[in-house]
């Protein structure tokens, strides 16, 4: 492995960890862009001008929403995010930071919200078998992806129940190609050339 790909998987690891957050950076958007997705979902209405930016408050209703066991868990956990790495995001602003907006555009495509982990890991140079990526943490969702041999993967996510883990999917040059999530998969010396994290 080329020591340029060490150097970029090793960047990439570190780009966005919550060690480095501040109350407003990035990282904590991404977990209140999360959190706020689930709510936006099952209908809240948003008072804040972040919130208004974001997401249309058109579809809402007024009242505290009710929410299924896993979307329940998931906000539960991206609250205890939030708290544990003392994120403040400015819901007085108007915009997210652009950074964020790639993460905005893949959640639109998931049916299932991920939960930001606090490490990252890497395989690089996959050899296993194909894998679809799916929507949401069901073989019957929608496949929006393949890992395929040959690319990298990572995991920066928290793994959810039955085995399912979201990835991130790159290519030889670990331009990003493809996210979504898979049931059942490993990272070991067996189907990576390298790992990390």
């Amino acid at each position: 492995m080329p020591t340029r790909h060490l150097m970029i998987l090793a960047a990439l690891l570190c780009a966005a960890s919550p060690a480095m957050a501040d109350r407003d950076d990035p990282w904590c958007q991404q977990i209140w862009l999360s959190r706020n997705t689930v709510m936006d979902r099952a209908g809240q209405c948003f008072s804040t001008p972040l919130g208004q930016a974001v997401f249309d408050n058109s579809d809402c209703v007024a009242g505290e929403r009710p929410l299924s066991p896993l979307d329940q868990a998931t906000v539960s956990r991206l609250r205890d995010l939030e708290e544990t790495y003392d994120c403040a995001v400015d819901t007085s602003a108007n915009r997210l930071d652009p950074s964020v907006l790639e993460w905005r555009a893949r959640l639109m495509e998931l049916w299932t919200i991920p939960i930001r982990a606090d490490t990252e890991h890497g395989c690089v140079g996959y050899t296993g078998p194909v894998m679809d990526l799916h929507a949401g943490m069901s073989s019957d969702t929608t496949i929006i992806g393949r890992l395929e041999p040959g690319q990298n993967f990572g995991f920066s996510h928290e793994p959810m129940p039955g085995g399912w883990e979201y990835i991130t999917v790159s290519d030889a040059d670990f331009g990003r190609v493809a996210h979504g999530w898979v049931q059942g998969i490993e990272m070991n010396e067996d189907v990576c050339s390298l790992m990390a994290g």
